[in-house]
């Protein structure tokens, strides 16, 4: 059997979105990803300034290019970076989890950002606080800044609940405080058992 494309999983990981989710999405015109092929700051400012929009400073563009996966949400586009370094030396399953992962966090952004259902981003540092010790510790340790806390919990956690709803799993898992999973129920319906499988 040949190894998925990156392409596949992330089309994977966005047909087993809720529909809900995938509607919304697709209302917010933030239903497209691009695979590249090298660093994602080089790549963001290059499709920046190729749709006429402001690019990124060099600062920016440095900081972006480690990452595997981003949203932009000025183009309502995500981009995954097939030649990551985490991804060439991963065995197929870890590849998998990977992939998929970014793409539900980058796709949780986008319903972070532009939901219908707004949230307070001064409420970051107390929520993080409250977070599970990884999800915080890996957001901590990323450098965002404050004002994006919550964005980044969202995201973050928006992924953690995908892979616990396609391991089977609805509601509310034990290890997430029960106002975080009501922030997630004002954004998406991963994890809810009244979501649509």
């Amino acid at each position: 059997m040949s190894k998925a494309t990156t392409g596949q999983l992330v089309r994977l990981a966005w047909d087993v979105l809720p529909a809900v989710d995938r509607q919304v999405l697709e209302q917010l015109g933030a239903d497209n990803w691009e695979i590249v092929s090298g660093p994602l700051g080089a790549a963001v400012d290059a499709r920046l300034r190729s749709a006429g929009e402001q690019g990124s400073d060099s600062s920016r563009i440095s900081a972006d290019n480690a990452a595997l996966g981003m949203w932009v949400p000025e183009l309502r586009l995500v981009l995954i970076n097939e030649e990551h370094s985490e991804l060439p030396a991963a065995n197929e399953a870890t590849r998998e989890a990977l992939v998929t992962w970014v793409a539900w966090h980058e796709w949780g952004h986008a319903l972070s950002l532009v939901s219908i259902s707004p949230h307070d981003p001064s409420e970051g540092e107390r929520l993080l606080k409250l977070a599970p010790p990884g999800v915080r510790e890996r957001i901590r340790r990323s450098n965002y800044s404050r004002r994006t806390y919550v964005h980044e919990l969202i995201a973050e956690t928006y992924a953690l609940l995908m892979r616990e709803r396609v391991e089977g799993r609805s509601g509310r898992p034990l290890w997430l405080p029960t106002e975080i999973y009501n922030l997630m129920a004002r954004v998406g319906t991963a994890g809810h058992s009244g979501a649509s499988r």
